[in-house]
């Protein structure tokens, strides 16, 4: 009896992974050179909760599911995709008289239709239970 006590104690009552999520990763590349900072955005096709990732100077990504640890990756199912990488619009600080012209909508850095999903050229992706999660994605400039 003690022995089942002490190892409840040592795994916790909770769970490590709430959501069910499984580890996945991969790069996005843009005319097959490596993008650095693209969020990616998985997007369930049915009902279901986003994953997200951004990738660094390598083009590589791990997805996190918003509100489970980071690194966890995304609920098994299918998934569309999308990435966007803007340009960083500079703050006019508060009382400031150069107000540069008004707000500047950000630019993409990546062509448009790759923030999309509905417009990437991409096929659903399939995130499974048991298995790896590795994608690869080649944007292209044209």
């Amino acid at each position: 009896m003690s022995f089942c006590c002490a190892a409840l104690l040592l795994y916790g009552c909770g769970t490590a992974n709430p959501f069910g999520t499984v580890p996945v990763t991969g790069t996005v590349t843009l005319d097959g050179a490596p993008l650095d900072g693209v969020t990616i955005s998985f997007r369930p096709s049915d009902d279901g909760m986003t994953a997200v990732g951004m990738t660094d100077v390598n083009g590589n990504f791990v997805l996190t599911t918003p509100g489970a640890p980071f690194g966890t990756g995304a609920v098994p199912g299918s998934f569309t995709v999308s990435f966007s990488k803007l340009e960083p619009v500079p703050v006019t600080p508060m009382g400031s008289s150069d107000t540069g012209g008004g707000m500047r909508t950000p630019v993409s850095l990546i062509p448009t239709r790759y923030n999309n999903p509905q417009t990437t050229g991409f096929d659903p992706i399939e995130v499974v239970a048991r298995g790896r999660n590795h994608f690869e994605f080649n944007l292209e400039s044209q």
